[in-house]
């Protein structure tokens, strides 16, 4: 029996990568003769450095810069091949700071210009830029700046020819760049913006778009997600890059598609499973691609909310709470691996020894 296991970090918990390996040690306790693969996977933001690293072969390059408040720091992209990989969140993560009015207007994008300069200074042609997890709203204008956009002219002025770069933000947001929908107004108040702020912050973004497309002939409200990270979005779009789903290009890279092909079985999972799960969220994400290959698909999880919504995704979905826990207590690493185990256990007896 060929199983593949591929569950995304619960985070606060425990890793994509700890919790593989939980799962496979279960399997192999009930099925020992079981061929069982691993697959550490994101959907594109935190963590996919990680799951990139455990499945490929890769150069990690450490380099001081900024965080989103101008505090020193020390950031870490990969290398594979002549492709760098970059994880906005490590340099201007959510998680670097309280969010407050004064961090809200405070926060730039500009610490990960200097990873994407040097990872082109270094030959690399294609730079991948995770988006998810941070905690900048400033429109992408501090990126831009730090790569040499005139912010007059509305064009580069720096060394770097974009015309020989791509350039790729992996998100699963599709948000605008200014509007209801847009990243000030959606995302505003979860990174501190008072009303008041969150108002004029994204009347500063439909300014700046409405330039871009008069003066550039860039519309960024007509590309998707260009709202995503604070508006990171629209600054890869302005540097000629494109916006792609973060799984698809991640399960891409560590060759989880062609391992699905002769596949028995797929364990997935997630800290949480719920209505929401079914927009680009990796669970679902790995079913589809498992349909393809008609390979059943159960998913793991901390929690499940809305279980009905999920029948046409999954052959099962499993909470492996086994007693009423407080959330510090279900969140602690040695208790999710053990659950995890001893779910994992009963599913393979009960259904497939």
């Amino acid at each position: 029996m060929k199983i593949i296991v591929a569950i995304d970090s619960f985070k606060g918990s425990a890793s994509s990568k700890e919790l593989n390996e939980a799962c496979r040690e279960a399997i192999l306790e009930v099925l020992p003769e079981a061929e069982v693969s691993l697959f550490p996977i994101a959907d594109g933001g935190e963590g996919s450095l990680e799951a990139l690293s455990q499945a490929l072969s890769v150069e990690k390059i450490s380099l001081p810069t900024r965080d989103l408040l101008g505090r020193p720091i020390q950031a870490s992209y990969i290398i594979v091949e002549r492709s760098a990989f970059i994880e906005s969140a490590s340099v201007v993560g959510l998680d670097f700071i309280e969010p407050s009015s004064e961090t809200f207007n405070k926060a730039s994008s500009f610490g990960l210009g200097e990873l994407i300069r040097d990872a082109v200074q270094k030959g690399c042609r294609d730079i991948y830029l995770s988006l998810g997890g941070t905690g900048s709203s400033d429109g992408g204008f501090g990126l831009l700046e730090s790569l040499g956009f005139d912010f007059d002219s509305l064009k580069f002025k720096s060394e770097i020819d974009w015309g020989q770069i791509t350039i790729t933000g992996l998100a699963d947001v599709t948000n605008p760049y200014y509007g209801e929908k847009g990243f000030a107004k959606v995302f505003g108040p979860q990174k501190g913006g008072t009303a008041k702020q969150i108002e004029a912050k994204d009347e500063e973004a439909c300014a700046f778009a409405r330039r871009m497309k008069e003066e550039r002939g860039i519309d960024l409200q007509e590309f998707t997600g260009s709202g995503a990270a604070g508006g990171l979005g629209a600054a890869i779009l302005i540097m000629g890059g494109q916006l792609k789903p973060g799984f698809e290009t991640i399960a891409e890279w560590i060759g989880l598609e062609k391992a699905l092909e002769n596949a028995d079985l797929i364990f997935t999972g997630e800290g949480k499973l719920d209505a929401q799960s079914q927009g680009g969220k990796v669970p679902v994400a790995i079913s589809q691609m498992g349909k393809r290959f008609s390979v059943p698909t159960i998913a793991l999880c901390g929690s499940v909310e809305d279980n009905q919504s999920l029948e046409d995704h999954f052959l099962a979905t499993f909470s492996i709470q086994r007693s009423f826990l407080s959330l510090e207590e279900a969140l602690d690493k040695e208790v999710t691996l053990t659950n995890l185990k001893h779910t994992v256990r009963s599913i393979i007896k009960s259904r497939f020894q």
